[in-house]
């Protein structure tokens, strides 16, 4: 059934596609072009929007992080991700075939058709032997760090924020939500002047630059997401796991912690096993010896906390990525 518009006829599908992020980039903006002009079609929108939340299919509590959101620009195929990846790649003085590297991509499922993800970003550079790190909630500090060290920096943006229009991005981000789609090289950035200069393979020339503030807005949309990279060892790392505060497991779940904790060690026990490790009094790496080679029940307290620690924060993890778990 269709839907008569000032603008456009949409579809009720077409509709239905874009709250749940399932439309085109072309779709996308016919959806946009209308929200701006159409007070009834904003309102439906809206209301939309307020039943997912009392129904408690949208975040609530804590920033949901976009890992699985797609960075799906460049034309028909897709790969900003991947012409940033090449340029990186060029910069560190690496020759890469084009079709060879993006052929590599999409055997590997790292491209999908729909574009890249972001937990996949930077997947080439480690291939081509470039050490990568991926980090939500960074700030412009941590570029500015990054690109001192001499290391490659890539960042996951709104691509509409930064070149598209802003009455559209700015009703996409109050009715939709952040929608990060895009995947720019940071070359410069100036904190004192305000601005930051990026190659964008979107853009028609080599360096683009923008106000600070008007990059943090896109960058934003990711939950500020970098990517960096060196072809050297990265000497000075400094492990940053994702930030899990504020979220809670269910009663049910946090209850099965010391099962899932238990069965955590089994897996591991039985891995090490595999690999000839046996129990022994104390950790020999020649004779491949563990103190921790015996049964959950036997193990101290402090590799015991281990295990629940490791057990409880891939649950909140994947809270924390938007996933809900339930008892069948």
């Amino acid at each position: 059934m269709e839907t008569n518009r000032k603008n456009d006829k949409l579809s009720s599908e077409l509709i239905a596609a874009y709250l749940d992020g399932n439309t085109t980039a072309e779709e996308t903006l016919s959806v946009l072009k209308n929200i701006a002009i159409d007070e009834e079609l904003r309102e439906l929108i809206e209301i939309s929007k307020a039943v997912d939340c009392e129904l408690g299919t949208k975040e609530s509590g804590f920033d949901i992080l976009p890992l699985e959101a797609l960075a799906a620009t460049c034309g028909e195929e897709n790969f900003c991700s991947m012409e940033c990846e090449k340029y990186i790649m060029n910069s560190f003085g690496i020759n890469c075939n084009e079709q060879t590297l993006y052929k590599t991509a999409i055997d590997n499922r790292w491209q999908k058709e729909e574009g890249m993800p972001l937990y996949n970003i930077g997947r080439c550079l480690e291939e081509y032997g470039m050490k990568v790190l991926r980090r939500f909630d960074c700030n412009f500090n941590d570029i500015c760090q990054a690109l001192k060290q001499g290391y490659g920096v890539m960042a996951v943006v709104d691509g509409g924020e930064l070149s598209g229009n802003e009455i559209e991005e700015y009703f996409e981000d109050i009715l939709i939500g952040e929608k990060p789609d895009h995947t720019v090289v940071v070359l410069d950035c100036d904190v004192e002047k305000g601005i930051i200069t990026i190659f964008d393979p979107d853009s028609t020339t080599s360096q683009d630059t923008y106000s600070i503030e008007k990059f943090a807005d896109a960058w934003a949309d990711s939950k500020n997401y970098l990517i960096i990279t060196n072809i050297n060892d990265m000497e000075t790392y400094e492990p940053k796991p994702i930030d899990l505060t504020g979220v809670e497991l269910p009663e049910e779940l946090e209850e099965l912690r010391e099962a899932i904790a238990e069965n955590a060690h089994e897996v591991w026990a039985v891995n090490r096993k595999a690999e000839g490790w046996s129990y022994g009094s104390k950790r020999d790496d020649e004779k491949k010896q563990n103190p921790c080679m015996i049964p959950y029940s036997q193990l101290p307290e402090s590799e015991k906390a281990y295990d629940r620690e490791m057990a409880v924060n891939t649950i909140k993890l994947l809270i924390k990525l938007g996933y809900e778990i339930k008892k069948r």
